[in-house]
């Protein structure tokens, strides 16, 4: 059973930022120092956590330590077999379920309304839509 109480991306950068590392790399900010305004509006500890992949952080493309810790409680908590974070926003997020799911000349049912980063997706992949008309929930007004 997995202990959903930790956190471990958390946990490994406030460590990091504890350790006062003077970053030589990206985000160009570092750590606030290099625009007071921009610190003062988002706060010197949340500029402390935005910091650039490196091995104490994990590497979110091939995780191995923290975030592949974090995935797997993330999968454990929806009851799934993997859990992936993705960044990019939710368009990216459509995307990448779309283009691995299916592939060229493949049918997929999609409501009618499908938020356009999926109707990319199907240009890209080369899968075909097959359109149904959504319900609508009245008390919900969606």
């Amino acid at each position: 059973m997995l202990d959903h109480s930790r956190t471990p991306v958390f946990t490994a950068m406030k460590e990091y930022r504890a350790k006062n590392v003077i970053p030589f790399d990206v985000p160009g900010h570092k750590h606030g120092r290099g625009l007071r305004e921009y610190a003062e509006y988002f706060g010197d500890a949340m500029l402390e956590l935005d910091v650039n992949s490196m091995k104490p952080l994990d590497f979110l493309g091939n995780p191995i330590s923290v975030i592949k810790e974090s995935e797997d409680l993330l999968a454990d908590a929806f009851g799934a077999d993997e859990g992936y974070f993705i960044v990019g926003g939710t368009s990216f997020a459509v995307q990448v379920m779309i283009m691995t799911a299916v592939n060229e000349g493949d049918k997929i049912i999609l409501p009618r309304n499908v938020h356009k980063s999926a109707i990319n997706s199907l240009i890209l992949c080369g899968a075909v839509p097959v359109y149904m008309s959504p319900e609508i929930d009245e008390e919900m007004g969606v």
